[in-house]
């Protein structure tokens, strides 16, 4: 097969499992082997049965979050002596990763690998620097960093004249724990890209405003008494939201309170500790010039065993629980929702994305006293009534839709394709992206060629070129003028009263903005009551809000 393809075994139209195998001229180039969280036994994995079709020479690790990296022993059980190439810190947390996901799935009673065939798995990690290409399979790569989390990676492929990046799980924003992604200085031409679309149908609010919002909704629970628990992801998020408890608690704004670490939060959080050279330079700074561990100091400690967590369950004191799992499918994080969301005066913050079937999106979705359901001590769900402050944060790893569509412009790609989303992300995303592009949403187990074929949907405004030309003429002659009331908030635009039909067809119209405070304006209001005729037409919605 002379042309270059891309397979999706997992993580194509879904968050989890993800899993992609590249065909390309010298070998097959295989990223990535995740779980479907919530998921038990072969319901869990991707399509790794497609592999005997096409069998990997050589593999790469994002980085170690469960939907990237809980199939891995399955894929070496089929391929010992495979290859697999990640970053220093991707390979140490992978370790902790796959250890906690062999306790859950055996205690399910579905264990989805041995501990045998865990540590040949970690035995085949080869770890390599970004920016550093590797060419040893025919092929080249180089892994280049992409935030959302320590170690995570994007992926530059070359197969001959070729190239392809690969996100992986991306984001553009630095937190007190990774740094931003990595961006070329100037714009790099590649064939393909493929990209992640987690959150390709949002613009997420500012970063800054979200915490200052989390630290006040934190402070006030806490002064009225009650408890917090903010069910994390252990990788990354859990150390970020300790930093930012610690920070708010030296200044005073957060009350001084126990922070407990639960589930794998804890392991996660001591690894941490260990990598402090690998974590940004200014927390490392801090560090050295407090001369106290960045994230075990101060209130903050770590749940040991059942018995200090069922303390803390019972007891009445204020205090700040960060526990996995992330998502509320099992771990500890729903063991203390059980006992805190019947009681008004606690809170749960969801601070991270949750999938369609998680408990923690059906959480967000009930009214106060609806019922969420939830596993008990034996792994059995059962109803539980949510009487408690439950409120969403953005403080997610992901960039939204201006940053994937920054990022790709930064390879001017011909063709794009989208992955790791659900429909309406990547349907969204795609209507920004094909009339410059070739864009494919592919199917799990869908064979694609990442040739641009040259096809585009066409032109936002649908025209004969020459008729355009005369429509810029006209209306190049024409006024419209922008008001801001700052009274009522409101942004008035003031169309000509002579607008050609064809230049807009009718339908409702969002002007977004993706940089600066104001997120998104949508015209709506029509009034025709003006003197001059002209519309103008109203923003009604707050400024910032997505």
């Amino acid at each position: 097969m002379s042309e270059l393809h891309f397979l999706g075994l997992g993580g194509t139209d879904e968050v989890g499992a993800s899993s992609y195998l590249y065909r390309l001229h010298e070998g097959n180039l295989l990223i990535d082997a995740g779980a479907r969280p919530g998921s038990v036994g072969e319901a869990a994995l991707p399509q790794l049965e497609r592999l005997a079709e096409h069998p990997p020479t050589a593999m790469i690790l994002t980085h170690a979050h469960l939907d990237h990296v809980g199939a891995l022993p399955v894929v070496i059980r089929r391929f010992p002596n495979l290859p697999i190439y990640c970053t220093e810190a991707t390979a140490r947390i992978a370790a902790l990763v796959l250890g906690d996901t062999l306790k859950v799935s055996t205690s399910q009673g579905y264990p989805l690998f041995s501990a045998g065939e865990m540590k040949r798995t970690l035995e085949r990690l080869r770890p390599v620097p970004y920016f550093t290409r590797v060419s040893d399979h025919g092929f080249a790569f180089t892994l280049l960093p992409s935030g959302h989390l320590l170690g995570a990676a994007s992926v530059l492929i070359e197969s001959g004249a070729r190239s392809v990046f690969h996100t992986g799980d991306v984001s553009n924003v630095a937190t007190p724990v990774v740094d931003a992604a990595w961006l070329p200085a100037a714009v790099t031409p590649v064939d393909a890209v493929v990209s992640e679309s987690t959150y390709g149908d949002t613009l997420l609010p500012a970063r800054k405003e979200q915490v200052r919002t989390f630290v006040t909704a934190i402070g006030e629970t806490i002064r009225g008494g009650g408890r917090v628990l903010i069910p994390s992801f252990a990788l990354g998020r859990a150390q970020e939201i300790t930093q930012i408890l610690q920070t708010a608690m030296a200044g005073g704004l957060i009350p001084s309170v126990p922070v407990h670490l639960d589930g794998l939060t804890r392991s996660v959080t001591e690894a941490y500790e260990a990598m402090l050279p690998l974590l940004p330079e200014p927390l490392q700074n801090r560090a050295k010039v407090s001369r106290q561990a960045p994230f075990l100091s101060g209130t903050v400690n770590l749940v040991r065993d059942r018995r200090e967590r069922d303390g803390i369950i019972a007891s009445e004191r204020p205090c700040v629980v960060i526990a996995s799992s992330g998502m509320m499918h099992a771990g500890a994080s729903p063991q203390y929702a059980r006992a805190w969301l019947p009681h008004a005066q606690n809170a749960l913050f969801v601070v991270g994305y949750q999938d369609a079937e998680s408990p923690g999106r059906r959480l967000l979705e009930l009214q106060q006293g609806g019922e969420v359901m939830l596993q008990n001590g034996q792994g059995a769900l059962e109803p539980v009534p949510a009487y408690s402050r439950v409120e969403r944060f953005y403080l997610s790893a992901h960039a939204d839709r201006g940053g994937l569509l920054g990022m790709i412009a930064r390879y001017s790609p011909g063709k794009v394709l989208l992955t790791h989303g659900e429909k309406r992300a990547r349907t969204n995303m795609a209507g920004y992206l094909d009339t410059r592009h070739d864009v494919v949403l592919p199917a799990a187990g869908e064979l694609v060629p990442l040739r641009d074929s040259g096809r585009r949907r066409g032109a936002f405004i649908s025209t004969a070129p020459r008729k355009l030309e005369a429509l810029k003429e006209r209306h190049a002659r024409t006024t419209v003028t922008v008001r801001y009331d700052p009274a009522s908030h409101q942004v008035m635009i003031r169309l000509p009263d002579r607008l050609d039909g064809d230049l807009f067809g009718e339908g409702e119209y969002t002007l977004e903005v993706l940089r600066g405070k104001l997120t998104r304006m949508k015209l709506r209001e029509h009034d025709h009551a003006e003197a001059d005729g002209a519309d103008t037409l109203q923003e009604t919605e707050p400024a910032g809000q997505p």
